[in-house]
């Protein structure tokens, strides 16, 4: 009981128990009594508890459990103690209606029922996430995501204890090509929607804009432009607004270069005037800042500059000691603390496929090679968030895993985690070992080898019988993958489970040296998605054209032309 109670509750920080269990009668007769707020009652608890069968609310004195919650202000946002006690007593504590969620997720862990009664362990739980930031932002080129596709995300990060989405997608044209041009009415509307779902779902939503492709900071226009169109968001109840200078010319017009000297002085004038429009507007605001040097893993003049004029309250977004970092170290984050000397909001581009040719390409991985000491309050990362692929549902694979290392840094494991992230997601054992082998030749180029050393030194070594071993067991769990009755997930990956048969089919062409492969060849470089490990282009390329290949993604310093760029459709 005790062993399987520890296991049951190991996603949480500290958890004291002897084994004594709380056995009642069902249904139980519970009060609540909440302390959070004035004439708090059990309609705050979650809907699955508060309505749940084996419960019955009572206020007179037949009670035989009672539920306490209490406000905590020395708990950080969305942390939560919970105690059960020998006395018939839960006390939950926390700082926010989030931390008490949370401690509800936990108490349903412990509650079990057998037969006519119901057995709750006596423990006590607590835990304090360790960002505070924890989510998505939609900031990705190509095709932004759909309207349920958008839904589901919220529903996702609400259901897997995070708690922001950034709505920022480089395609959406009113916030960058034509920022200076208002929302139509149908917009409004959805971003009513989209605000709704936000709070039923407890997630922090932010708009962010793009004004600085063609923003004369000497123009009071443009500014009146830019807070008519923040007034929008105001007048819907947006309350955290993002200001992106990503991507975009450092050179200034010769006026603007006369009046503020240097880039950095313009754009801080600009980050200075937006927060005193919205702290005029609001009592309460968040504003986060994309510089146009976002990536660095170094000091610079233009961050220097920047720094100095902007207030010290406002974050920073940092991707990395690069644009689509490989890893981001402790000493990344401490050396960027030095030259940010302020909050860091770090968007961290992974799993995103939006770069070159990686819209070809699926990343399943886990959410590796991040230091748990990035949660250290020493370096000020005030939180993560992820820019997801274009195609949603994949994308959730290594959010789920990602939503671990956030949840608690310091006791993540990317490889035991990543096993849990399979088994979460597919709705059995043999699907989830089958998408591990489909995750092995399918991983995220940016943050590991573009293919597993194993298959390209078997390549090198012309090792047939494994790379064919290998190329079957791989077309088998692809097989095997299709049969899922996750309906979304097999609809989202089935192009590459297309192409792991036309892999097959031209490894076996290869194998059998016929007459067409130049034009075989030919034909699989046309195909549109492509496979991690492509091992039987790759053995072309090395035995037959004699290529050479070091197993490099070969990524530099990231440009807007590298990026894929397609209309949005709303």
């Amino acid at each position: 009981m005790v062993i399987s109670l520890y296991n049951q509750l190991k996603s949480y920080q500290e958890v004291i128990t002897r084994g004594d269990v709380l056995v009642l009668p069902r249904p139980v007769k519970v009060a609540f009594k909440g302390q959070f707020f004035r004439f708090q009652n059990q309609v705050s608890l979650n809907s699955k508890l508060a309505n749940v069968a084996y419960f019955e609310w009572v206020t007179d004195d037949s009670v035989s459990l009672q539920i306490c919650h209490q406000y905590d202000r020395a708990l950080p946002a969305d942390a939560f103690s919970l105690i059960v006690k020998s006395d018939q007593t839960i006390t939950i504590h926390s700082s926010n209606m989030r931390g008490f969620a949370y401690a509800q997720e936990a108490l349903e862990k412990i509650i079990i029922q057998a037969n006519n009664r119901l057995e709750i362990a006596q423990v006590s739980i607590k835990h304090s996430p360790s960002f505070q930031l924890r989510g998505v932002i939609e900031g990705f080129y190509g095709r932004p995501w759909t309207r349920a596709e958008r839904k589901d995300c919220l529903q996702f990060l609400g259901q897997n204890r995070m708690n922001t989405y950034m709505y920022a997608p480089k395609n959406d044209d009113f916030l960058r090509n034509q920022w200076r041009d208002l929302y139509p009415d149908e917009w409004i509307a959805y971003f009513k929607e989209l605000l709704a779902e936000a709070k039923t779902n407890q997630v922090d939503f932010w708009y962010m804009i793009s004004p600085g492709l063609d923003f004369d900071y000497c123009d009071p226009e443009d500014y009146q432009f830019l807070y008519q169109k923040l007034q929008q968001m105001i007048d819907l109840g947006v309350n955290r607004f993002g200001l992106l200078l990503d991507d975009i010319d450092y050179t200034i017009m010769e006026n603007v270069e006369k009046y503020f000297q240097t880039t950095a002085f313009a754009q801080g004038h600009l980050v200075n005037q937006v927060f005193a429009y919205l702290k005029e507007k609001q009592a309460l605001v968040d504003l986060v800042v994309c510089p146009t040097e976002y990536d660095n893993a170094f000091d610079s003049l233009y961050l220097k500059q920047l720094s100095e004029v902007i207030a010290p309250e406002i974050p920073f977004f940092w991707t990395g000691p690069s644009t689509l970092a490989s890893q981001i170290s402790e000493a990344d984050a401490d050396l960027i603390q030095q030259v940010y000397q302020r909050p860091i909001i770090i968007w961290d581009n992974i799993p995103v496929n939006d770069y070159q040719k990686d819209y070809q390409r699926v990343f399943i991985s886990p959410y590796a090679n991040r230091s748990p000491h990035l949660a250290n309050p020493n370096y000020q990362v005030q939180g993560i968030v992820s820019n997801p692929m274009i195609n949603w549902e994949l994308s959730k694979i290594i959010l789920l895993d990602m939503s671990h290392y956030l949840w608690d840094a310091s006791h993540y494991e990317p490889a035991s985690s990543f096993k849990e992230t399979l088994r979460t997601y597919m709705d059995s054992e043999v699907e989830a070992n089958a998408l591990e082998i489909f995750a092995y030749h399918n991983g995220n180029r940016h943050m590991h080898q573009d293919c597993p050393f194993a298959i390209f030194q078997a390549i090198k070594d012309k090792n047939i019988s494994f790379l064919e071993a290998s190329l079957k067991e791989l077309a088998k769990a692809g097989q095997l993958l299709k049969q899922s009755k996750n309906e979304a997930f097999v609809q989202s990956i089935s192009p590459w489970l297309a192409r792991l048969e036309e892999d097959l089919a031209f490894w076996q062409a290869i194998q059998e040296s016929q007459s067409d492969l130049e034009k075989r060849y030919q034909a699989i470089l046309q195909l549109p998605n492509r496979t991690g490990s492509d091992i039987a282009v790759r053995y072309y390329d090395t035995h037959v054209l004699k290529k050479t290949d070091d197993n490099q993604a070969n990524v530099g310093l990231a440009q807007a032309k590298d990026y894929q760029k397609k209309l949005i459709q709303f």
